[in-house]
């Protein structure tokens, strides 16, 4: 995960995104980012949203009362998650539901799923509409997450793009039949980075496309990591910047679906959790607004959520605005600055 990237693994992209690769290289060369740019200096068109549901109605209010609105989390259908989410609608919050391997009871694993394993498409459908009418005030699903990681397989999902195709337009169909004007949003997460993992995913997710996903998808997910590097200004191989990475991947996603696109999934952890690393809290900060400013400036990009809402308690990898005993990082301050300038 942290090796040193090539020129030589950039090039192993497939033609048609090399080609989008050039077009957003002189957008960003240009000082223009594909299809638009933020409202004004100082202004940004997106929702900044977190990942998280709050552990507790305290930290939801903190959350709610600093002006952070929209939330995203898996979604199970154990009665605490649902009787906390229908007192946190009422209040005003709003949340993306992921319909994934807790929806339908699996528990994969890095090495192989352990548990609940061999769901099939029956019972997604029946998950996903168990789903819908437990949570009638979430009215934006997103379709799996990460559906081509090894840690998140299981069932149905086993990396087939015709069967991830399957559960997108059955799950649209569920969900659109209780509630027409629900937000679908596809893909669960398409990585921004490594190349490599670029290369494998975006050949998967133009099949799904091809299948006819077009019309079963509101918006297109993705996510944005980037360790080990912590500036958008690094080089990652060449004369090639993580920004400018980031920018052919985003516009060849934009190339192919011509869907609005949800950033949901960005961050970087507080500190030095893996070998290779040189961070901290202030690191941490310094990549928010950097990685914040970059996404603003589409006009296509429409909701950001940063990874995470707060570190576990006790957790090593620590990519929370809050700490694990919900005090403020700096990052949760530079946070706060894109939320109250938000003009969405």
């Amino acid at each position: 995960m942290f090796e040193d990237v090539s020129m030589r693994r950039i090039y192993l992209l497939p033609i048609a995104i090399f080609i989008v690769i050039a077009m957003a290289l002189h957008f960003y060369f240009n000082g223009s980012a594909a299809h638009g740019v933020a409202q004004a200096a100082g202004t940004y068109p997106q929702d900044l949203c977190v990942n998280g549901m709050p552990i507790n109605g305290t930290a939801l209010g903190f959350a709610m009362g600093s002006g952070i609105r929209c939330f995203r989390t898996d979604i199970t259908l154990s009665p605490e998650q649902i009787s906390f989410a229908a007192n946190a609608t009422g209040s005003g919050a709003q949340f993306l539901g992921i319909l994934d391997y807790d929806t339908v009871g699996a528990h994969p694993s890095q090495g192989g799923c352990l548990s609940g394993c061999n769901w099939t498409l029956a019972d997604w459908n029946a998950s996903v509409y168990n789903a819908v009418a437990a949570y009638p005030g979430v009215n934006e699903w997103e379709i799996y997450n990460e559906p081509l990681a090894t840690l998140f397989m299981s069932g149905y999902d086993n990396g087939s793009a015709l069967n991830y195709f399957n559960m997108i337009r059955s799950a649209y169909t569920i969900i659109k039949s209780k509630e027409p004007n629900a937000t679908i949003v596809c893909f669960g997460g398409a990585e921004l980075y490594p190349p490599q993992q670029v290369q494998y995913e975006y050949q998967f997710y133009d099949k799904v496309w091809q299948y006819g996903a077009s019309r079963y998808c509101n918006a297109i997910s993705i996510h944005a990591y980037s360790l080990p590097f912590y500036s958008l200004n690094q080089t990652i191989g060449g004369n090639i910047t993580l920004g400018m990475y980031y920018a052919a991947v985003l516009g060849a996603y934009e190339n192919m679906t011509g869907k609005p696109i949800w950033i949901t999934e960005t961050g970087i952890t507080s500190n030095n959790w893996a070998s290779g690393l040189n961070l901290s809290e202030y690191k941490q900060a310094s990549f928010l607004s950097q990685d914040l400013s970059f996404f603003s400036h589409y006009s296509f990009v429409k909701r950001i959520y940063w990874f995470d809402f707060m570190d576990s308690p006790g957790g090593t990898q620590d990519y929370g605005l809050l700490n694990g005993s919900m005090h403020p990082k700096p990052a949760w301050y530079a946070f706060l600055r894109f939320v109250h300038n938000s003009t969405a």
